[in-house]
């Protein structure tokens, strides 16, 4: 337990809740687990044991072809994307000391997933398959009703970078590319509300990565000019673009929690919110990274991950493991 934090023991508890969502990190710490995709198998670990120096996982998963992972807070659900299909997991009998596999949910994809990724939308699981050229929609509480995306006037390929975009009960398809930020409706790209802004400057290199804001109501998207990582921002009607991460332009990648804060990683990474960093670690080069709710930054390395504390500024490096086996993908999991 770190001293600084202590002191909200004494101070009650509508205090403590206000502390709590002003630093992003909880007293008690927060129970959760970490799960780490990679290498055909998923890895469950507590993630105060990572943030003490432990290594041990509490459940391992055999998972031939994972692709990548995601988790829902609001329907506490582990989704899981393979080539030819989408498991999802209920994660509401886990403990700090056990993540049972049970029988997942199950969606079958219409083509061929190898090297996609999923997106939360508040309803809805984006599956995006760059290979193919397509991305399909499924329900986040049972995985029913699929349905395939219109990316009717997109890149092909990994020339555009997709997530979902909230606005009312809508979930959009948002999208990035060399040319434009923007979004649509999922299955009418004429259709409203849109809105597609220009990059400036236009980037070179990428798209990289694109994620949803969901509490500032934004769109944060990742691409590289021949010099620079840029960071461009799509708040309302105005986009706005900075340099991220140092002179060393490789791709990057973004990860957000609306309490933990967002981070831009990499070549190195960057704290973007609730108060930017600056470049951190610019000789190393990050694979996959997460924020958790309890305001601890996850990053990997090889078959390393570096854990921080993001409440002080720049952040405090509290643990750099072995975990031997190389992530590709993490996932917060707060657990009873």
């Amino acid at each position: 337990m770190r001293p600084r934090k202590r002191l909200t023991y004494a101070l009650g508890p509508l205090l403590t809740l206000f502390l709590a969502a002003c630093t992003g990190s909880q007293e008690p710490p927060l129970p959760a687990l970490v799960a780490a995709g990679g290498q055909d198998q998923v890895r469950f670990y507590r993630a105060q044991d990572l943030q003490g120096g432990g290594v041990n996982p509490v459940a391992t998963w055999s998972t031939p072809g994972l692709q990548d992972l995601a988790y829902s807070n609001a329907f506490q659900r582990l989704y899981l994307l393979f080539p030819d299909r989408v498991e999802a997991y209920d994660t509401t009998g886990f403990t700090a000391d056990a993540a049972p596999q049970g029988t997942p949910s199950l969606a079958s994809l219409p083509a061929d997933c190898t090297g996609g990724y999923l997106r939360l939308g508040q309803n809805q699981l984006l599956a995006h398959c760059p290979a193919a050229g397509r991305a399909f929609l499924l329900a986040l509480s049972d995985l029913s009703a699929l349905q395939e995306a219109d990316l009717t006037g997109l890149p092909p390929g990994n020339g555009v970078r997709l997530a979902l975009f909230p606005q009312g009960t809508l979930d959009l398809l948002a999208y990035i590319s060399q040319q434009a930020l923007g979004y649509r409706p999922a299955l009418n790209p004429t259709g409203t509300p849109s809105l597609e802004t220009p990059l400036d400057p236009l980037p070179s290199q990428g798209p990289f990565d694109l994620q949803a804001d969901r509490n500032q109501g934004r769109l944060l998207g990742l691409a590289a000019t021949a010099t620079e990582v840029r960071l461009y921002v799509l708040e309302g009607n105005a986009l706005t673009s900075r340099k991220v991460l140092g002179d060393f332009p490789q791709p990057s990648r973004l990860a957000l929690d609306p309490v933990g804060g967002g981070v831009a990683y990499g070549p190195g990474f960057q704290v973007l919110f609730p108060k930017d960093s600056g470049p951190q670690q610019p000789f190393k080069t990050y694979t996959a990274g997460l924020v958790g709710q309890d305001g601890y930054l996850y990053l990997v390395q090889g078959t390393g991950l570096e854990v921080y504390d993001l409440v002080p500024s720049p952040p405090l490096r509290v643990q750099s493991l072995a975990l031997g086996f190389s992530p590709q993908s993490l996932a917060f999991i707060p657990v009873e």
